[in-house]
C-alpha cells in the first residue's frame, strides 16, 4: 500500500551523483533511469527499508542486491532525501478539532491535549574534527548525541517531528528550538515529562507530573495527577519505542552517514504514520 501511495512521484526523485565532497558536482541532480543492470524502484525502497529497519550495513546490502558498495551508499542517501521531501512536504499537524474528534476514552480528564511530548536520543560516529567534536555531546571518544524531539496526538498518529540537536541540549531547550511552541495555542494543552520546564514558555495549559519540590511527601491529589500523566504518557513512549525498533539506531551511525541522520531520524518518525499496527 505505501508503494502505490508514492509510485507515481518516483520519477522524479534526485539523485545524489556519488562524486567527491567538494567538488562542484558533488550533488548533481539527475532524473531518475533505469538500465537494465539496475535496481528497480521497488526494490530500491526494499534495500532503503532493509538499511533502517533491519540495519544491515551497506557491503551486506550491496552483497545481498549484486551491487556495488558505493551504488548502495548512493540508493541510500537518495530514497533518505526523496521520502523526507515527500513525506515532509504533508501536512502532519492536525488542528485542535480534528484532535478532539479522535479523543481515546483515556483521555477524559485532559480533554484539550493536543500533543504529547517525547524524546530520542541517536549515537553518531564521531568526527576527526576537533572542532565540530567541541560543538557535539559526546559520552566517548568513538560517538557522539543528538536529541531530537517528537509530537504525538493522543489517538497515536505522529504529528510533529523536530530537527536533531546536540545532545548537550536540555529538554526545555529541545521543547523551544524544536519550534512546537509556537503551533499551541491558548485553548490547547501539551502533555510532558517532568523534564520539560515549559509552562512559562507557552499559552497553552501544561499537562506535567508534579514535583515533590521541598515538601516531604507529595499531596494526594497529586499523586494521582502524576499516575495519570504516567499511564499516558504511555501513547508516546510506543511512538518512540516504534522508531527505536529500527535497527540502524541500535548502533552508532557511522560517519558517512552523519550528513543524511536528520533525514532518516524524521522519515523513520513519519513512516510510523504508514504502518498498519494499532499503537
Amino acid at each position: 500500500m505505501f508503494w502505490r501511495l508514492i509510485e507515481p512521484s518516483v520519477h522524479k526523485m534526485i539523485r545524489s551523483s556519488g562524486a567527491a565532497e567538494g567538488s562542484s558536482e558533488a550533488e548533481t541532480a539527475v532524473r531518475s533511469t533505469h538500465t537494465g543492470d539496475s535496481l528497480q524502484p521497488i526494490d530500491e525502497l526494499l534495500l532503503f527499508q532493509m538499511y533502517l529497519a533491519a540495519g544491515l550495513k551497506e557491503g551486506d546490502l550491496a552483497n545481498r542486491f549484486q551491487i556495488h558498495p558505493s551504488t548502495a551508499s548512493r540508493i541510500i542517501c537518495s530514497w533518505a532525501d526523496y521520502l523526507y521531501s515527500l513525506l515532509g512536504s504533508l501536512c502532519i499537524w492536525a488542528d485542535a478539532d480534528a484532535v478532539r474528534a479522535q479523543l481515546p476514552e483515556d483521555f477524559t480528564d485532559f480533554p484539550d491535549t493536543q500533543v504529547i511530548v517525547g524524546s530520542s536520543e541517536l549515537r553518531c560516529q564521531t568526527p576527526a574534527s576537533a572542532l565540530l567534536q567541541t560543538e557535539m555531546s559526546s559520552k566517548s571518544k568513538s560517538h557522539f548525541v543528538m536529541r531530537g524531539l517528537t509530537g504525538t496526538a493522543p489517538h497515536g498518529a505522529v504529528t510533529f517531528v523536530s530537527s536533531l540537536y546536540e545532545g548537550s541540549v536540555s529538554d526545555t531547550e529541545l521543547f523551544m528550538r524544536s519550534g512546537l511552541a509556537d503551533r499551541l495555542t491558548e485553548d490547547m494543552a501539551v502533555m510532558v515529562d517532568e523534564g520539560f520546564l515549559v509552562s512559562d514558555c507557552v499559552k497553552c495549559k501544561v499537562y506535567c507530573p508534579p514535583f515533590l519540590s521541598t515538601k516531604p511527601q507529595m499531596a494526594s491529589p497529586n499523586v494521582l495527577q502524576t499516575q495519570k500523566v504516567a499511564r499516558l504518557r504511555v501513547h508516546i513512549e510506543r511512538v518512540t519505542r516504534r522508531v527505536k525498533e529500527n535497527k540502524l539506531f541500535d548502533s552508532v551511525i557511522p560517519l558517512s552517514m552523519a550528513g543524511n541522520i536528520n533525514k532518516l531520524f524524521t522519515v523513520a518518525c513519519l513512516l510510523v504514520n504508514y504502518q498498519n499496527k494499532l499503537l
